[in-house]
């Protein structure tokens, strides 16, 4: 078992923590997903060769526009927010790592905004 931080931002300015929430270390951020939204999961499964979902709702929250859901990862050693470059099925959980979903604008051409409005960001966690 590990234990993880999750935060979800429900982009109206309404947060959710769920500290130290112990899982089996097997789950990656998608199984983790679904059992802190008690289920209430949309997502899109794309088969082989990505065996990967596109979340679409959290909690009766749906991407809509140019809004949708997007997963970070907080890198200690830079104090910081990092996008995930990977779907949310290819994040392995560590113990005490802290992801967290954030729903708001996105386009092509640039990250969402990061889960804390004016939070600082870096590309990746190395």
């Amino acid at each position: 078992m590990i234990a993880a931080n999750v935060l979800i931002s429900y982009g109206n300015g309404t947060i959710r923590w769920y500290n130290e929430t112990a899982v089996p270390s097997s789950w990656n951020a998608y199984a983790l997903t679904m059992y802190l939204a008690k289920c209430n999961v949309q997502a899109k499964f794309y088969g082989p060769p990505l065996n990967e979902h596109f979340v679409t709702a959290i909690n009766g929250v749906s991407n809509q526009g140019s809004s949708s859901w997007s997963i970070w990862m907080f890198c200690q050693h830079a104090s910081a927010w990092a996008y995930s470059q990977v779907g949310v099925d290819l994040i392995s959980l560590a113990n005490g790592q802290t992801l967290a979903w954030a729903y708001g604008t996105s386009s092509s051409s640039s990250n969402p905004e990061p889960p804390i409005p004016n939070a600082r960001t870096v590309n990746s966690c190395p």
